[in-house]
């Protein structure tokens, strides 16, 4: 009994050795393979080591020059609050009189989604009135998209002279329009800080140019936001000041023709020539009340006009000298320096595959092609071996 369970322990203890020399082995395999791979790699670093190092001294003239050409950037902040009623609120409030309406909307007022202002700020019609606002920079009036084309691309002279809309621009107009569109766009920067406060960044390559885009920016986005949002309150405003010129005209008139009459007539005329008088009498009375209803409505709408106009309220504005700001030189060479890093490791790997991955195979392909010849000849040999036993049993 003993014997036999001695035996089984002896047994798994073998196997138990065994696997421990398996995985050994396999360790020692691949460490083996890596220090191979690590070999030949060197061997290639040797054995093209002016390749390398034209590599390593262009990666370093590209370093040298990036540092050396950092282009000093100008940012302009403005900081800026934007206050909107509640509809709701404003609904409700329009039922009260004006000054309470006025009171009550303006104590409730809230603050506006920062999506809602990014998505506005970076449309085609803002940034669109934004260049072709005209300003003085460097002592020049002109478009702004003039301005930045030539701190940008060197221009001289102006390129867009008169600008009558999108659609009024030719193909190449229109190329360098949507150029410098896309640049605007990736100047222009909104965030929002834990106050609700909102910081407007403008960075550019020149000063002036940033200062001056960030105020145009400023006062193009708050103009577009305030004529959307009062857009049709404010065409109801309007209509109803027309209305009531129109009213007060009509009364002005009706009442002039009911004294004129009472000139003339002294009491003396009939009853039947006072039916004139008597309807233009009515006329008047309907005038006043018309007057009075209008007059209410249009003081209404002038409130709520008031109450959903927005409110921007600028906390802070850009005044020279503009904040620079350069690239950093320690990561322009860390940066630099994984990416010569990253080439060197490439052009070893392309070598690599090309001088031991590459022949096995190539030789791998040859040997399978070899071997499948020498199969298709193999069997149609042994098909003709058959075919003339049979034959040869046929004329027997």
């Amino acid at each position: 009994m003993d014997k036999a369970v001695n035996d089984e322990m002896e047994l798994f203890g073998n196997q138990g050795n065994e696997t421990g020399s398996d995985k050994g082995g396999d360790f020692k395999s691949i460490l083996n393979k890596l220090i191979l791979v690590y070999n030949r790699s060197l061997d290639i670093l040797l054995s093209y080591k002016l390749l390398f190092s034209l590599v390593i001294i262009l990666g370093l003239a590209i370093i040298v020059y990036k540092i050396l050409t950092i282009e000093r950037q100008f940012q302009a902040i403005i900081v800026f609050m934007l206050q909107e009623e509640n509809e709701n609120t404003v609904n409700t409030a329009n039922l009260a009189d004006p000054l309470s309406s006025f009171l009550l909307t303006r104590a409730t007022s809230q603050t506006i989604n920062i999506d809602r202002i990014k998505e506005i700020s970076t449309s085609q019609k803002v940034i669109t009135n934004l260049l072709f606002n005209k300003c003085i920079i460097r002592g020049q009036e002109d478009y702004l998209i003039n301005h930045f084309l030539k701190v940008y691309y060197g221009y001289t002279e102006s390129y867009f002279k008169n600008f009558r809309g999108l659609n009024g621009l030719d193909r190449n107009q229109y190329k360098v329009f949507s150029k410098i569109y896309s640049l605007v766009r990736g100047c222009i920067f909104i965030d929002q800080s834990k106050s609700s406060a909102y910081i407007l960044r403008t960075t550019t390559m020149d000063e002036e140019l940033s200062k001056i885009t960030c105020e145009l920016f400023y006062q193009n986005l708050s103009n577009f936001y305030i004529d959307k949002t009062t857009e049709k309150a404010q065409r109801n405003y309007v209509f109803l000041r027309n209305r009531l010129d129109s009213v007060r005209n009509m009364l002005y008139s009706a009442e002039y023709q009911v004294a004129n009459f009472e000139d003339r007539a002294h009491n003396l005329l009939l009853n039947t020539a006072r039916v004139p008088q008597n309807r233009q009498f009515r006329n008047t009375q309907y005038y006043q009340t018309l007057y009075g209803e209008t007059l209410k409505s249009f003081e209404a709408s002038k409130v709520t006009l008031n109450n959903i106009t927005p409110i921007f309220q600028v906390l802070q504005r850009p005044f020279y000298p503009l904040l620079e700001i350069r690239a950093s030189k320690i990561l322009t060479v860390l940066i630099g320096g994984v990416l010569m890093f990253l080439a060197v490791m490439l052009l070893i790997a392309l070598l690599y595959i090309k001088r031991y991955v590459w022949p096995d195979y190539k030789l791998s392909i040859i040997k399978a092609d070899r071997d499948a010849k020498t199969q298709i000849k193999g069997e149609s040999s042994e098909e003709q071996i058959e075919g003339d036993a049979k034959e040869t049993d046929l004329f027997s």
